[in-house]
């Protein structure tokens, strides 16, 4: 059963973390069609956020870096804070749209999100890099204080994400 648990969270990081990627990667770069710095800044300043052209390559590279990160499997308590809070302000920039996506709503982002979400609180499982490196903090304080702290760990990253990710679509200048 076990293994089927980590195959599933396998499949999971992996294909969250490459759509996060894919999409900073067309902030940052252009690529798979996507508007490159220049463009997403152009867009990030008709939001509202500024500096764009900062705020743009920021986002670029937490979501290209965190995506990398998550799908590796290496880091994920760090890359589920990054992520989380991207996909924060997204739904937060979406939200006056409702859920549907067809009219410019949030629905995906919240599928992105709960994943995300699920994997900081589940952990990476067996098939990820932060077990072959040691790297899981939940693990290191379950160890400290004695008692299981895996969710207790995985909620404080959902909330520090979505703290930041509140912070962030705060800050966005509305038009009148």
């Amino acid at each position: 059963m076990e293994s089927g648990i980590d195959a599933g969270l396998l499949i999971l990081r992996v294909v969250v973390g490459g759509v996060m990627m894919f999409h900073g990667t067309q902030k940052l770069l252009g690529w798979w069609g996507g508007e490159g710095l220049n463009g997403t800044a152009a867009f990030f300043d008709r939001q509202g956020f500024r500096p764009p052209k900062v705020m743009a390559a920021i986002a670029g590279c937490i979501e290209t870096i965190g995506g990398a990160l998550f799908g590796a499997g290496l880091f994920v308590s760090i890359a589920a804070v990054l992520l989380v809070s991207t996909l924060v302000n997204v739904v937060i920039l979406h939200a006056r749209n409702g859920l549907d996506r067809k009219k410019n709503g949030f629905e995906y982002e919240l599928v992105l999100l709960a994943a995300v979400a699920g994997i900081a609180l589940t952990g990476p499982g067996a098939y990820a890099l932060d077990p072959l490196f040691r790297v899981d903090v939940a693990k290191y304080f379950t160890h400290l204080v004695g008692v299981d702290t895996s969710i207790a760990w995985g909620a404080i990253m959902i909330l520090a994400g979505a703290a930041g990710g509140i912070v962030v679509a705060s800050t966005r200048r509305r038009k009148a």
